[in-house]
């Protein structure tokens, strides 16, 4: 028997066309939000309503209803009935970002609104499915962002500042396949972020820091390797890499750069597991 792949593994346990069928009811056709015992409104209503205009990611949409119009809203709930990536997970993060939006002005301090009904169950909903397809929700920059759910993203954006914390998860999102120039740029930020610890890095994984430092230098990140008119800088084999073969090693550096940060990390808490041991230790002794 061919082995699953994780999301058909996930299929399994879920019902895609059900799923999404009550996601959309609840974002579009149940009421679950009130200004007044008698004045509801969808979560997709509302959001038109009181707070889309000051989004910052609505761009130039006029409204909610040009917004799901320019994005075909109904090709994605087609597609999320049978399709995983392009369509069902596109479905959960749409509906989370209008649910996110919502919950923040629910929560706001000293606001009117009010909820029932199915609020709370659709983010509910929507965790679950995540879950079982391992990917997570994300907050970045005012926006969700549905990412697959790797805890060396997660710890490394606990640990870097909050901009580059940004750029590690974004990493990952579908809509950076195939864009080289943005994961280029993430991947320079980070080298900046561990050049200052190099000789740290040195010590504790040599073979990790020359490789990582020798991919920032080679494979046309921090230098152009591909014009043949500077023989300092060129580089034949990565001249000669496909878009598709380039990518494959910028991700590969992506996922040794993000070990090499938890590396440092952690070099730091031993030190403090250090001191609190020598304490605990000279306790004992002068005891």
């Amino acid at each position: 028997m061919a082995r699953k792949n994780i999301f058909e593994i996930a299929s399994d346990s879920i019902n895609m066309s059900n799923e999404t069928t009550r996601i959309v009811r609840m974002f579009k056709e149940d009421d679950t939000l009130y200004l007044s015992s008698t004045n509801g409104f969808t979560i997709a209503d509302y959001v038109d309503g009181f707070l889309f205009d000051d989004w910052k990611w609505r761009g130039h949409f006029l409204d909610v209803d040009d917004y799901l119009e320019s994005i075909d809203f109904d090709d994605i709930v087609r597609l999320a009935e049978h399709h995983v990536t392009e369509g069902f997970l596109t479905l959960i993060e749409l509906v989370y970002n209008f649910w996110s939006l919502a919950y923040k002005e629910l929560t706001r301090e000293g606001t009117n609104l009010t909820w029932d009904g199915h609020f709370y169950h659709l983010q509910d909903v929507m965790e679950d499915c995540l879950q079982k397809y391992n990917h997570k929700a994300y907050e970045c920059d005012d926006r969700i962002l549905v990412i697959e759910d790797k805890p060396e993203v997660t710890a490394v954006a606990e640990i870097v500042e909050h901009s580059l914390a940004i750029d590690v998860i974004r990493y990952n999102h579908h809509s950076l396949k195939g864009e080289l120039d943005a994961k280029k740029s993430i991947l320079l930020a980070l080298g900046t972020e561990l050049e200052p610890r190099r000789r740290e890095l040195q010590a504790l994984n040599k073979q990790l820091s020359e490789d990582v430092f020798f991919m920032l230098n080679n494979v046309n990140l921090r230098h152009n390797n591909c014009n043949e008119s500077d023989a300092s800088k060129y580089k034949e084999t990565v001249a000669q890499m496909t878009s598709d073969q380039l990518e494959e090693w910028y991700d590969e550096l992506y996922q040794m750069m993000l070990l090499a940060i938890l590396l440092l990390d952690n070099e730091d808490r031993t030190k403090k597991v250090k001191e609190l041991k020598e304490k605990i230790i000279g306790d004992a002794t002068n005891g």
